[in-house]
């Protein structure tokens, strides 16, 4: 007496479709045999239980009442068994392949908060260095016109000393005006890769939640059937497709 729920698919063992005829079924066990024999199979570890596998499925479907039985569970069974197990490895794939993305943004936004963090502390060392020269400027200003009251051939000097500062200063504000507009860039580059990265997240879960339903409607068919084969249950298949 078969189980009320199918557990392996004799067809597919045999390599046969459930089509096959009494005589292909013979002759697949046959070449099977002669490949999976354990004898010549002795480093497997798996060789003596896939061959008593074959032998089950050959002694099943070479009864013909034995064979009517099985295929009676192999359609409620196994073909939405084959259904859930295609759309579970579709979630799987696109699962896979949405926690890949992420994990790409996730290096990405942890390169841009480091870029952004020192790009912060080159414009604040950029705006101490033009603290210090406006500082310097100041002092050295009172310093050189008083200076220069007493020695007039200084004033040359002190206007090449000038200019050399202003000309630094230039330098400065230009370097610090190219970092806020890249910190700003960085910034909305921190704030895209945090949305993709949530967008992602989302979808993973999506997907979960979708894994998980397939999975109960799986176990819920299953017991259905139990109660269906045992006069217990009378109701729709929720697995009809």
């Amino acid at each position: 007496m078969l189980p009320s729920t199918v557990l392996h698919d004799y067809y597919a063992i045999l390599g046969i479709p459930q089509s096959a005829d009494p005589a292909s079924i013979k002759s697949a066990y046959k070449r099977l045999a002669l490949v999976k024999h354990p004898d010549r199979r002795r480093n497997e570890p798996k060789a003596t239980a896939e061959f008593q596998l074959l032998n089950a499925a050959y002694e099943q479907l070479r009864d013909v009442d034995r064979r009517r039985e099985y295929d009676r569970i192999y359609e409620s069974t196994i073909r939405h068994q084959k259904i859930k197990n295609q759309k579970i490895a579709e979630l799987d794939g696109e699962l896979q392949k949405l926690k890949d993305e992420r994990r790409g943004l996730e290096i990405s936004l942890y390169n841009a908060n480091k870029d952004l963090i020192r790009l912060h502390v080159e414009r604040d060392s950029l705006k101490g260095e033009k603290e210090r020269i406006m500082k310097e400027r100041a002092t050295e200003e009172t310093w050189w016109l008083y200076l220069c009251s007493f020695m007039p051939g200084r004033a040359a000097a002190f206007t090449r000393q000038k200019q050399r500062r202003e000309n630094m200063l230039l330098s400065i504000i230009g370097k610090r005006r190219a970092k806020d507009l890249n910190i700003d860039l960085k910034t909305k580059d921190v704030q895209h890769f945090k949305e993709q990265i949530q967008t992602l997240s989302s979808k993973e879960r999506s997907i979960e939640v979708e894994r998980r339903r397939i999975e109960e409607e799986w176990r819920e068919l299953c017991y259905q059937q139990d109660n269906l084969r045992s006069g217990h249950f009378r109701g729709s298949n929720i697995w009809d497709l």
